[in-house]
């Protein structure tokens, strides 16, 4: 008996679906607030939106719905997309993306979806790793800084020598803002001013 990842795989594995849609053209659908690119796609009897594509696998699966929709955009970061729908202004108003996924994606995810599954968890536990190591980076360069070093703030160094620079603002007529090199203003700094060179250095050493 074929499992569901089984029957989606031969399922999707006889469909077909346009490699792209440039040929229909820009603008908007004429009876949908949808672009006509999104309207050619949804219609496209070998894609699916990718909150379908989430159900599906759901369905196939006793995966949670965040996992799959995390590893499908771990094997998948490039989705086909279009505009369809509007924004909420509280999010910034504008079209909303709507992604897809073809049949021959479909039929990867359903026939390596325990080898992706894992390829993901490994990711995962990597990228964990990695920033452990960093935050402990982080907290022993502080460290050497609250000891070694003098917090300097929004202020104007008549030297660089031996300053660790870890922002660079201006004062503006509404406040401060991150340096912008097109306005003529003041450039103010904040970071940290060591007395010794040989600490100084020290400090970029730190891993």
């Amino acid at each position: 008996m074929k499992t569901k990842l089984e029957k989606i795989a031969i399922k999707y594995s006889a469909l077909t679906h346009n490699e792209n849609n440039f040929y229909v053209g820009g603008g908007l659908d004429n009876c949908k607030f949808a672009s006509n690119r999104h309207e050619n796609a949804n219609n496209d009897k070998g894609k699916l939106t990718f909150g379908k594509a989430v159900q599906l696998f759901k369905s196939a699966t006793d995966c949670e719905i965040d996992f799959i929709k995390s590893v499908m955009e771990f094997i998948y970061p490039n989705m086909e997309w279009h505009h369809a729908g509007m924004l909420p202004k509280s999010y910034g108003g504008g079209m909303k993306k709507t992604y897809f996924l073809n049949a021959e994606q479909i039929v990867n995810l359903a026939n390596n979806w325990e080898q992706h599954s894992a390829l993901y968890n490994k990711n995962i536990k990597e990228e964990k790793i990695i920033a452990e190591a960093k935050k402990l980076i982080e907290f022993k360069r502080q460290e050497f800084l609250n000891f070694y070093a003098t917090k300097v703030i929004r202020d104007e160094p008549k030297s660089f020598a031996l300053f660790y620079e870890t922002n660079k603002e201006m004062q503006g007529k509404y406040g401060w803002f991150d340096y912008d090199s097109k306005y003529k203003l003041d450039v103010y700094y904040t970071g940290w001013q060591f007395a010794s060179e040989e600490k100084f250095n020290e400090f970029f050493k730190i891993n």
